[in-house]
């Protein structure tokens, strides 16, 4: 029996400069640099707004405002929503009897509801409200002394009135995110600039 003899295969030779083709591990190190600080800029373009927590304190918003609305709905009950600077509050109509027997509808916040409570988001998130295209000033916080009104209703029939617009932005940034409410109770999120 006679032995052949094979030849070892190897990768293709380019017998006109005699080197092998392929990359070399430098260039496969610059690829990957390159790559690397690409993703690296657009991470930081993109994740710019939510890199504050404006992205969730968002759709924390838009979640809650869904809910208020069903449980308007579902309890047959009257909700309220008012906006302050750094942050905003539900409250419920409620029927209340004073000392002489007088009886009247009040605004009471929903401070102890463990879904519906207020929300702060400190000095850092600044919010802009805008009801029926119009810019509302807001305050700091809940005044003690006047008589407790929400700026915006949500009905126990579901609707939303009035329609009206909120921006949360970081505070000394013009980006940030908007909602847009309708009277029906859509909402639309979306990025914006001031």
């Amino acid at each position: 029996m006679t032995r052949r003899r094979c030849r070892p295969r190897f990768a293709a030779v380019n017998t006109q400069f005699g080197h092998q083709q392929g990359f070399s591990l430098l260039e496969i190190m610059l690829v990957v640099v390159i790559v690397g600080i690409m993703i690296s800029l657009a991470t930081l373009s993109i994740g710019s707004v939510s890199d504050d927590g404006i992205d969730e304190h968002s759709r924390r918003l838009k979640v809650l405002l869904e809910l208020a609305t069903e449980e308007a709905s579902i309890r047959g009950r009257e909700l309220g929503l008012r906006f302050y600077q750094h942050g905003y509050e539900f409250s419920v109509q409620v029927l209340e009897v004073d000392a002489e027997g007088v009886s009247g509808w009040i605004w009471v916040p929903l401070d102890q509801d463990r879904l519906l409570k207020p929300r702060n988001f400190g000095e850092d998130i600044t919010l802009d409200l805008e009801i029926e295209d119009e810019e509302v000033t807001l305050d700091y916080e809940r005044d003690t002394e006047q008589t407790y009104t929400p700026q915006v209703f949500i009905l126990s029939s579901g609707d939303i009135a009035p329609a009206f617009m909120v921006r949360i932005r970081p505070s000394f940034a013009s980006d940030g995110i908007k909602l847009a409410v309708d009277e029906l109770g859509t909402v639309e999120m979306s990025r914006d600039e001031f």
